[in-house]
């Protein structure tokens, strides 16, 4: 790029109407001799230096100054004594002993250089532009110093905005999803297809098979289909086949007459018979015994039970809902689960996916049990942007039973008001470095071991990547708060 010569008018103008007012990076002008004949204000603060100091100066003297009074500042009286011309500058990985300006007059071409600046230690875009006159002869180099810390402050920032636009689109889904007053929170595709499926089968009879991860809620399912059905005024009622000892699991389902066995001094009514006209969830249907399973293959079949002990056929109309969290199946081809009994119970197969694998439900999801433990609590606390991020993108192993587990724990422990990222990752236990065999650990309040955290994050991110740049940058900050947090935390060595 081809520029005339600039007169000293030439040059006060671009001071007074440009660089002045619009520009508020460092920003010097050098003639062909590599003396300073312009610098803007930015410049000026960046070496604390003045115009009457720096004009017509070296531009290498000039840096020499600044170098010479940032150490007596900082009182480094072993390197008052430095050789500036073993001065290096490091573009990326390639050390260079001589500035972009001062290459540029050898050159004479435009260079660009990414490097850490050795006053502030912020990682800066350093730019040298020549400038020739109409006889090609170069006269002046222009040079501008990018601040990359800073921009990638200002990418934070429009990143956590656009996160929170995010978080008020899940709120607006939230109020939209009470107002409908389903207790199927979430919009992700799959459980948009789960809802309609809830819609069609409700009205029907036929037997629903619901599989899914532990927590994913398949009883919430269950219910819901319940409330939709016909038989919503009729009972509803639920076992858990896993939770009820096998020897008294029949007599549960089925009832006895009195005098059938030890202990049977009179009759009992069986889930079966306090479920006619009904419906009746049998959770866990994977734990049935498998000498249970023909009988209640039979209940399906005829329409009728029989009480232990008893004779006399008792017709019943009650429609069956199972769960489980097994591959029933596989079980099938194991002989684990009587495979005609299976196809009975699979009419209707609708399959939950976990949370996993439907982040768009997690969100709202944590603001329903968020309001729920709120208004349980009487707590005033609220969730920071950061903190449902983390939420989000957490995997929930346990599904939506663990992220209401962990939300009340949020509601209830410790005393901050904001429920902040650090806050999340220790409810959910994914600490560095996590202490949990440590006895002390136990003891120190939230903002103590929010505090631990955060310095063995900073330490093991320094330690990982050795510069304080390359630790900002994986923890998604900026470099002067890492030199900041570690100089407050006493982290001096990496």
């Amino acid at each position: 790029m081809q520029f005339e010569v600039m007169s000293n008018n030439d040059i006060a103008y671009l001071n007074a109407f440009v660089i002045s007012n619009f520009i508020n990076e460092p920003i010097h002008i050098i003639d062909s001799k590599g003396n300073m004949v312009f610098a803007n204000k930015s410049w000026y603060d960046l070496y604390d230096t003045t115009p009457d100091m720096a004009i017509g100066k070296h531009i290498q003297d000039n840096i020499e100054s600044s170098l010479n009074y940032y150490m007596d500042v900082n009182d480094i009286d072993n390197l008052s004594s430095v050789d500036m011309a073993k001065l290096s500058y490091t573009h990326l990985d390639e050390r260079c002993s001589k500035s972009t300006a001062l290459r540029v007059l050898d050159e004479k071409r435009k260079i660009s250089m990414v490097t850490d600046h050795y006053l502030n230690g912020h990682r800066v875009l350093v730019t040298s532009n020549p400038i020739f006159d109409d006889n090609q002869e170069l006269v002046y180099v222009f040079t501008f110093v990018q601040d990359l810390s800073r921009l990638s402050e200002w990418h934070r920032q429009l990143d956590e905005e656009r996160k929170k636009n995010q978080l008020i689109h899940a709120e607006l889904e939230y109020l939209r999803q009470t107002q409908l007053n389903s207790p199927l929170t979430g919009h992700s595709k799959t459980l948009d297809s789960i809802k309609k499926m809830v819609t069609t089968v409700a009205k029907t009879d036929a037997s629903i098979l619901i599989t899914g991860e532990s927590g994913v809620g398949k009883e919430v399912v269950a219910k819901e289909i319940f409330s939709n059905s016909l038989r919503k005024d009729k009972p509803y009622i639920t076992v858990n086949c896993a939770a009820i000892p096998e020897t008294l699991l029949e007599s549960e389902l089925f009832g006895y007459e009195q005098g059938a066995f030890t202990g049977a001094t009179k009759r009992k009514i069986g889930l079966f018979e306090l479920a006619n006209g009904g419906t009746l969830l049998l959770d866990e249907i994977g734990e049935l015994p498998l000498k249970l399973q023909p009988k209640l293959l039979r209940v399906l079949q005829e329409k009728e039970i029989s009480r232990i002990g008893g004779q006399v056929k008792i017709p019943i109309d009650v429609r069956i809902i199972a769960a489980t969290n097994q591959n029933l199946f596989q079980m099938t081809q194991t002989g684990q689960f009587r495979s005609d009994l299976y196809y009975r119970l699979n009419v209707i197969p609708i399959e939950i996916a976990p949370l996993r694998e439907r982040k768009e439900d997690i969100i709202p999801l944590a603001l329903v049990f968020w309001e729920k433990f709120k208004k349980k609590y009487n707590s005033e606390k609220t969730l920071s942007a950061t903190a449902l991020y983390t939420i989000e993108n957490h995997d929930w192993p346990g599904n939506i039973r663990e992220l209401e587990n962990a939300i009340e724990r949020m509601v209830i422990i410790g005393d901050s008001e904001v429920i902040t990222e650090q806050h999340v990752l220790l409810f959910i236990g994914r600490l560095v470095d996590s202490d949990e065999d440590d006895p002390e650990a136990e003891e120190l309040s939230l903002q103590e071991a929010v505090k631990c955290f955060e310095k063995k994050l900073v330490q093991k991110a320094l330690e990982k990547h050795g510069t304080t740049y390359k630790a900002a940058k994986a923890l998604k900050t900026s470099q002067p708060t890492i030199v900041r947090k570690a100089q407050a935390m006493g982290i001096t060595k990496w």
